[in-house]
């Protein structure tokens, strides 16, 4: 099976939870098919990045990004018809290679990462196309508008949002099949798609590297009273979760505690984020590490306080994974299988979240009885190993169909 998979970006180092993933699904693919990745180049050191996807097998084709800096005016944000998320990925260069690539090597499907690359797959020829949903970008924006205080910026914020749910609906009603992180998502798309499509999406979950993110849910003897978040600080969600953490919760916190640290673990932190650790030396922003797993096993508890996002937070399967008591929003769990009280904590305002946080570190048994429950969640449902069997089937039905 030869397949065409194409992102927006190259995906490595795997430093971002999208990067992850699509670096993982790589990896899984390569197991049933031939993979020829075709992407973006942004960055001067990509074709070294390029390198390293090459070392698993798959074949790669860079097209320089026209413009990576640009920042579009209000105006042309607003009048244009097409999302700006996605019309900065479109490229009449990307096209010319996409069309050139399917004549010298036949494709027999189409993977697209993200929906916005999807804008291209009028150039293979009727080919299957799958689009990979990280997230439903709509809902996303939806919520950005919710939580923002900015009236220009709630108004930007809510057009863009109609402008990708509409954008959005044509592809998914247009591609072969579509994957979803998660059940939730799964039924925001199938509710794009309609009737016609029905039976054609599937969830395809987030995943974890279950060998490499191992731990102890007991830290050492003495350690301090630590919580951790981790994330790329560039990605809105990220910047807003510790923000509203930093200001709303942590002072609760150390109302009751004033020994407790906060970890803040991510590239490309703000400016206010950065302010918030200049403020008080008890919150550490590291920006980017080479090993999270130093920062998730130094703490006592994970945090999740996203309040937008969609998907599932591969953040979270990492804690679990490394036997970790999560404390999170109930959006920021949306999508991953878990069992209030049994599996997570979860609280959704200051109050709740902190009061949450402030009994976990307390109780070293309820820590451990969370994270030893985490660990098998993780193993029985997120294992990579097992979401690429799945992944196998869904392309093998794809590619059989259409022989018949």
């Amino acid at each position: 099976m030869r397949l065409l998979f194409l992102a927006p970006r190259v995906p490595w180092p795997a430093d971002t939870g999208g990067k992850i993933r699509t670096v993982n699904i790589l990896k899984q693919m390569t197991k049933f098919a031939q993979i020829h990745l075709a992407c973006f180049s942004f960055e001067e050191n990509d074709p070294g990045h390029a390198k390293e996807l090459k070392k698993l097998g798959i074949a790669v084709t860079l097209v320089p990004a026209q413009d990576p800096g640009m920042i579009p005016k209000a105006a042309g944000i607003m009048l244009n018809p097409i999302p700006w998320s996605v019309a900065k990925y479109y490229s009449k260069n990307m096209e010319r290679v996409l069309k050139s690539l399917h004549q010298t090597h036949p494709f027999d499907a189409v993977h697209t990462d993200h929906a916005h690359m999807a804008q291209y797959s009028h150039c293979f020829n009727n080919r299957p196309c799958i689009i990979d949903e990280h997230n439903v970008e709509y809902k996303i924006l939806e919520r950005c508008a919710e939580v923002e205080k900015n009236l220009l910026k709630k108004i930007i914020y809510a057009t863009q949002a109609d402008k990708m749910k509409n954008f959005e609906t044509r592809q998914i009603r247009m591609c072969s099949r579509y994957l979803a992180v998660s059940d939730d998502d799964l039924r925001l798309l199938d509710e794009l798609a309609g009737t016609q499509k029905k039976g054609r999406g599937h969830v395809i979950p987030n995943g974890v590297d279950v060998d490499f993110f191992q731990g102890s849910n007991a830290p050492p003897s003495g350690s301090e009273d630590a919580l951790a978040f981790t994330g790329s600080l560039d990605w809105l969600p990220n910047d807003d979760a510790v923000v509203f953490f930093c200001r709303e919760v942590l002072p609760l916190i150390w109302q009751q505690n004033t020994s407790v640290k906060f970890y803040i673990v991510g590239k490309n932190p703000s400016a206010t984020v950065k302010k918030l650790a200049q403020k008080d030396p008890r919150i550490v922003v590291t920006g980017r590490v080479d090993d999270v797993r130093t920062y998730i096993q130094r703490a006592k508890v994970f945090v999740v306080p996203i309040r937008v996002g969609g998907g599932t937070r591969l953040k979270i399967l990492e804690a679990m994974s490394m036997r970790k008591a999560v404390v999170s929003t109930t959006v920021g769990a949306e999508g991953i299988a878990c069992t209030r009280d049994v599996d997570i904590v979860l609280g959704d305002t200051p109050q709740a979240f902190a009061q949450k946080v402030i009994v976990l570190l307390k109780d070293q048994q309820k820590r451990e009885t969370l994270g030893t429950a985490a660990r098998k969640l993780v193993l029985e449902n997120y294992d990579w190993r097992v979401i690429g069997k799945k992944l196998n089937q869904i392309y093998e039905d794809i590619t059989n169909a259409r022989q018949q």
